[in-house]
């Protein structure tokens, strides 16, 4: 009886042995496969994002051909549309930054002379009117600006888009977010961020060659007045 009992418990140790040899080398080649797998998709990623990064390049140089193409085609001008931004742009901030009624009223004055725009013209007479006021005996002013401690600032530099280009003269629609604050209310210990107002103006402008402003006309643009606080 021991022979063989003794003779299959070899051969059934061998079959274990094998059988867990076989499961090891499974496990082996699957660790190996999966460590193979892991580095190809790693390189595979890597890949992705260098192609990815060509791509966005690729775009921005097509769609920068494509805005030449297209300023050029309705003959505009890159130079020229940079060199009337930054007179947009000093016209806007002097129209909307100041921070007493005098300084109000020398901004008008200043659009006047640097700017050639008429008192009666359509942006000083109905957008941006002379502020009222009370003089005393000696003709010192008070200005209801100063009454109500408005301030005004340009935030953002303006959204500038050509709309029309005839012969020199480019005409512009222009956007402006300008934050008015009252440090009157400030005075009543109101926080100072519950009482600044934003509101965007919207603009048509007219540059000729020679940099010229005319045809300034403004209205707020549409929604509603916001407060930041």
């Amino acid at each position: 009886m021991s022979g063989p009992t003794s003779g299959v418990l070899p051969r059934r140790n061998a079959w274990v042995l094998a059988v867990a040899a076989a499961l090891v080398l499974v496990a082996v080649l699957t660790g190996l496969t999966w460590a193979g797998q892991r580095t190809a998709l790693e390189t595979q990623e890597s890949r992705i994002g260098e192609l990815e990064g060509q791509l966005k390049a690729a775009q921005l140089k097509n769609s920068e051909r494509v805005e030449k193409d297209v300023l050029e085609s309705l003959g505009v001008s890159r130079k020229r549309l940079d060199a009337d931004a930054r007179i947009i742009t000093s016209l806007v901030t002097t129209a909307f930054t100041w921070d007493s009624g005098e300084a109000y009223e020398q901004a008008r004055t200043r659009l006047k002379d640097k700017y050639g725009l008429a008192e009666d013209g359509p942006f000083l007479k109905d957008f941006m009117p002379s502020s009222r006021f009370n003089e005393d005996d000696t003709g010192k002013r008070y200005y209801y600006i100063d009454t109500a401690g408005m301030r005004s600032a340009v935030g953002d530099d303006p959204d500038i888009e050509v709309v029309k280009v005839s012969a020199g003269d480019y005409v512009y629609a222009v956007l402006v977010d300008v934050a008015v604050t009252s440090s009157a209310v400030e005075r009543n210990d109101t926080p100072p961020g519950a009482i600044t107002a934003h509101r965007r103006m919207l603009l048509h402008i007219t540059v000729d060659a020679e940099g010229g402003v005319s045809g300034l006309s403004g209205i707020p643009a549409s929604g509603s007045t916001h407060l930041s606080g």
